[in-house]
């Protein structure tokens, strides 16, 4: 079965990014244009991120920065408004609160006749005469002039030891419904993890009623920071000493340390690099790239990437509490131990081993990014093809500045576009709502000068 039209552009994936692709499509789009939005699910525009059905889990992001429009920034905090008595600009709103709201996004932009949905799966694309062929696990083929991969997070977290021998009690996709279901409500848990996953899916775990502890590991054993007040101070220009990590990482420290002489926060320093963090990251070497990574993005992330002081708060107290205990080390083997999984670790800090028995086991290691291996039949058929490269630093996939994906061949196709995390080899911050928004906007944009 095939479709019966060639449509302009068509979208494979319905999450976040793909819905504000086809939002802004329909708003710029000539009459008579047509896109298409493909995705599988019975609750579309929502992906991994905001499709927990848990209130805990809040977005890290404030209601004042969470518009899904870059031209109206105010936007998401007048629908929230409305919904949520007393919230405004500064308020960290429940992730399912925000899936509701694309959801009302994408409903609006189904309501034109430029966008329809289709609900399935793509597991190949093929190009032959300036015409994409998106053949989808339902049998059908879709035909569009441009595709746009939209698929979000689309891996789960790598393994990072062998598990088989505790399969039963191990669960590897932290967002699955599975990972917290079915567990004794004093049983012992261990999140592989300290990153905001971790977060969210401790206090998933409270809010399902579960009261037994929880333990957390990762090499460093440490929580992201969360957000609080500060003075702003931006940056004039990026300081000459961020030609190389080495000076960046000096730099910053020096500043921070500067700033906090004179009464200030730690945040302002970080916050006022973000206008630059494209610019640096593109001036360095995959070198450099990768030496940053290795030695200094853990303590960039924790700190750039920050939790909601209400989140906050919650772990503190499950940490006084003695509920939640975060440990320092390297996962070193994965056995049964009765009904139980026993995990052996290696401290960071003194280099003594001990054991964690766990009824429960969860990867919150956050998403991969190694797109040269997954076995995911969409990403295999194109990087069988030629048309995905995965990047030398295993962070997403090569594309040019406009989000156009480059070949094995080193050439661009110049209608096959991607959005979001796929990005991050080009922009290494890629992920978060405000950098998406802005994707959506400029794409669209091309999408429509290329009709």
């Amino acid at each position: 079965m095939s479709s019966e039209c060639i449509f302009d552009v068509a979208v494979i994936g319905a999450g976040a990014s793909g819905t504000l692709v086809a939002r802004q499509f329909s708003r710029k789009a000539q009459p008579g244009a047509c896109l298409v939005l493909i995705g599988s699910g019975s609750r579309p525009a929502r992906g991994v991120a905001y499709e927990t059905p848990y209130l805990a889990n809040l977005l890290n992001v404030p209601a004042g920065n969470m518009s899904a429009f870059p031209d109206d920034p105010a936007h998401f905090v007048h629908w929230l408004a409305q919904r949520l008595p007393g919230a405004d600009a500064a308020t960290f709103a429940p992730r399912s609160i925000y899936g509701e709201y694309l959801a009302g996004i994408l409903d609006e932009t189904l309501q034109s006749e430029t966008v329809s949905l289709v609900d399935s799966t793509a597991i190949s694309l093929t190009y032959h005469d300036g015409v994409w062929s998106v053949a989808l696990q339902s049998g059908a083929t879709i035909e569009a002039r441009s595709v746009v991969l939209a698929i979000g997070n689309a891996l789960t977290p790598a393994p990072v030891l062998d598990t088989s021998r505790i399969a039963p009690l191990y669960r590897g996709n932290p967002w699955g419904l599975d990972a917290i279901q079915g567990l004794s409500r004093m049983g012992v848990v261990l999140l592989i993890g300290t990153g905001l996953t971790t977060v969210d899916v401790a206090l998933s775990l409270r809010e399902s009623g579960h009261e037994g502890p929880i333990n957390a590991v990762s090499r460093h054993g440490r929580f992201y920071r969360n957000h609080a007040a500060y003075t702003p101070h931006p940056l004039a220009e990026l300081p000459a000493e961020f030609r190389t990590p080495r000076g960046a990482v000096r730099w910053t420290r020096a500043a921070i340390r500067q700033l906090h002489d004179r009464g200030g926060n730690w945040r302002a320093v970080i916050d006022s690099l973000r206008p630059y963090t494209v610019q640096t990251w593109r001036s360095w070497s995959v070198p450099q790239r990768a030496s940053f990574l290795r030695h200094t993005r853990n303590i960039w992330d924790t700190h750039r990437h920050r939790m909601a002081p209400e989140i906050a708060t919650q772990l503190k107290q499950l940490l006084a509490d003695g509920i939640l205990t975060i440990h320092a080390g390297r996962l070193l083997s994965a056995e049964m131990a009765g009904d139980s999984a026993r995990i052996t670790i290696r401290s960071t800090h003194t280099g003594d081993v001990f054991t964690v028995d766990a009824e429960r086991v969860i990867n919150c290691t956050g998403p991969a990014r190694n797109y040269g291996s997954t076995d995911i039949p969409l990403i295999a058929s194109m990087r069988t093809q030629g048309w995905l490269t995965p990047d030398r630093l295993r962070l997403g996939i090569e594309t040019d500045r406009d989000g156009r994906l480059i070949s094995s061949d080193g050439t661009v196709n110049k209608t096959l576009f991607t959005i979001g995390p796929l990005r991050i080899p080009e922009l290494f911050e890629s992920i978060a709502m405000p950098e998406i928004r802005v994707q959506a906007y400029e794409l669209a944009q091309l999408l429509v000068t290329d009709q």
